[in-house]
C-alpha cells in the first residue's frame, strides 16, 4: 500500500512543464491544495516526480482511508485501540543507489521561503527501534540540508528524543519519504512509547501494509525513499523554520545527521510537504482529533465531532460539535477541549447541524446563535503553544477562550434553523446542460 497506488485512485492535477525545486515547485503547490499536485519534471533531476498535497483536504485523506470525512475519528480511534500487528517483512520495492551520498544530487531539496533561504525536507519520517522495547517508533521530523550526506534535524522531547538521550552515542535511523497517508497520519499521532506507529498504519489501512526489513528497521516496503543514517552527538543550528504559524520560529542548536546510505525507487517520486500549508496543518491537527474527542466524550457524551481548524493553524482553533441536551453541555465541552489539547487558545461549540469542518458554517452559527456577553468566556494567563506569535513571551502566557455558538435552550430551536432552497439538494447544473 502505497503513495503510487492512492494517486492512481484519485483526481490529480499532473504538471508536465520542468520546475525549479527552488521557490517555483512550492509556488506551484500552493495554487491549489485541494487535491493532490504531481510534478512530472522537476528541473536538474530526470527521472523523478515530485507530489505536494497528499493530505491536502480531509476528503483526500478519508478516501486514502477508505471511510467517509465524518468518519475519519472513528477509524483514527478504532486504530489507536487496536493496533493491528504487522505481517512477516517482504522484499522492499527500492533499490540501493549509494553511499555516503550527495543528497542534493539525487533528491531536489526545496527552497520553500525567501528572507532565510534553508532548504528542507518537510516529509521526513525517522524510524528508530527503542533498544529496550523492541518498538518501532515512526515521527515526523524536518530536516535542514547542510551539505553532501549532512542534515541537521529539529528533535522535540518526545520519544525520539528519549531513545536518542538514552543511546550514549550515535543513533542508527531510517528517514523514509513517500508513503501511503496512513503511515504519514500515524508518524504524526502522538502515541504512546509501547505503541508501534506501523501497527497503527496497519490498522487505519483497508488492507495490511507491507514492511520490509533494512538492516534491522522495519520500514515501509514501498517507500519512495529512505535514508540510512545516524543522528549524532553534534549540535548545529537549525532554522529559521516557517512552521504552523505561517511565521517564521527560531533558531535552535539541534543534533547533525550523518546519512550512510541512499534508497530509492526506480523513477522515485519526491514527496513535498510546504510547511505552513495545508497539508503540514493536516498532519498536525487531525491526529490530535480522536484523543480530544475521547476526553471531551468523557464529559460530554453526546459529543459529535472534533476538528482541529485549517485557519487556526490545525493547532490553535478547535470546533466541537455535540448534541445539546442542557444549557451547560457547550462550556463543559469546551473546557475538556482545552485540557486534552493545551496547545489550543480557541475553542467553538456548534449544534449537530453545523459542520465543524465548513468554516462558513461555523461562522453563520457564531453570527446567528451567540451573543458575546452571554456566549464568550476567557482564560487568562493560560500556558498555550509555543507556537502562538501572539503569546506573552516572557510570562509565555496568553488568554484562552470558549465560544458557544449552540442556539439557547430556551429558545425556539426552529427558528435558528437555516432555510433551505426546495429541491436544491436533488438536482445538479450538470443534468440540465
Amino acid at each position: 500500500m502505497g503513495l503510487r497506488r492512492v494517486l492512481s485512485d484519485q483526481s490529480v492535477t499532473r504538471l508536465s512543464q520542468p520546475v525549479d525545486p527552488r521557490f517555483e515547485l512550492p509556488a506551484l503547490a500552493v495554487q491549489d491544495e485541494s487535491r493532490p499536485t504531481v510534478f512530472e519534471s522537476v528541473e536538474g533531476y530526470p527521472g523523478v516526480t515530485a507530489v505536494a498535497n497528499l493530505v491536502s483536504s480531509r476528503d483526500g485523506i478519508a478516501a486514502a482511508l477508505g471511510v467517509e470525512p465524518e468518519e475519519i475519528i472513528e477509524r483514527m480511534g478504532a486504530g489507536m485501540d487496536a493496533p493491528e500487528p504487522l505481517e512477516e517483512p517482504v522484499a522492499p520495492s527500492f533499490e540501493h543507489v549509494a553511499s555516503d551520498p550527495d543528497l542534493e544530487a539525487h533528491l531536489p531539496i526545496p527552497v520553500f521561503y525567501e528572507d532565510h533561504e534553508r532548504q528542507y525536507f518537510a516529509s521526513s519520517v525517522v524510524v528508530v527501534k527503542d533498544p529496550e522495547t523492541g518498538v518501532h517508533n515512526l515521527s515526523f521530523h524536518r530536516m535542514m540540508y547542510e551539505s553532501g550526506n549532512r542534515l541537521v534535524v529539529r528533535m522535540v522531547e518526545r520519544h525520539l528524543h528519549s531513545i536518542y538521550s538514552r543511546a550514549g552515542g550515535p543513533l542508527e535511523v531510517a528517514v523514509v519519504m513517500g508513503v501511503h497517508p496512513a503511515v504519514e497520519i500515524a508518524a504524526a499521532t502522538s502515541f504512546g512509547p509501547d505503541m508501534s506507529e506501523l501497527e497503527l498504519a496497519n490498522a487505519l489501512l483497508d488492507g495490511p501494509l507491507p514492511v520490509a526489513d533494512l538492516d534491522g528497521l522495519l520500514v515501509p516496503a514501498e517507500a519512495e525513499v529512505v535514508l540510512r543514517a545516524r543522528i549524532l552527538e553534534e549540535q548545529r543550528e537549525e532554522g529559521p523554520f516557517v512552521d504552523l504559524s505561517r511565521t517564521w520560529d527560531t533558531i535552535r542548536e539541534q543534533p547533525a545527521v550523518e546519512v550512510t546510505d541512499l534508497y530509492m525507487r526506480p523513477d522515485p517520486y519526491a514527496r513535498i510537504i510546504v510547511p505552513g500549508k495545508r497539508e503540514h496543518a493536516h498532519l498536525m491537527g487531525m491526529p490530535q482529533e480522536p484523543r480530544i474527542y475521547k476526553i471531551v466524550e468523557n464529559t460530554v457524551p453526546t459529543v459529535q465531532d472534533v476538528v482541529l481548524t485549517p485557519g487556526g493553524s490545525s493547532w490553535l482553533h478547535g470546533v466541537v460539535q455535540i448534541e445539546k441536551r442542557t444549557e451547560g453541555d457547550p462550556k463543559n465541552a469546551a473546557i475538556a477541549a482545552l485540557a486534552a489539547h493545551p496547545s489550543m487558545k480557541k475553542v467553538t461549540v456548534v449544534d449537530e447541524d453545523i459542520d465543524p469542518a465548513d468554516p462558513d458554517a461555523v461562522e453563520w452559527a457564531t453570527a446567528t446563535r451567540m451573543q458575546p456577553h452571554a456566549d464568550i468566556e476567557t482564560i487568562e494567563r493560560a500556558k498555550g503553544s509555543s507556537l502562538d506569535p501572539s503569546q506573552d513571551y516572557e510570562s509565555r502566557t496568553l488568554t484562552k477562550w470558549l465560544v458557544d455558538a449552540t442556539i439557547p435552550h430556551d429558545r425556539d430551536p426552529s427558528e435558528f434553523r437555516e432555510v433551505e432552497v426546495p429541491g436544491a439538494a436533488d438536482c445538479t447544473l450538470e443534468d440540465y446542460r
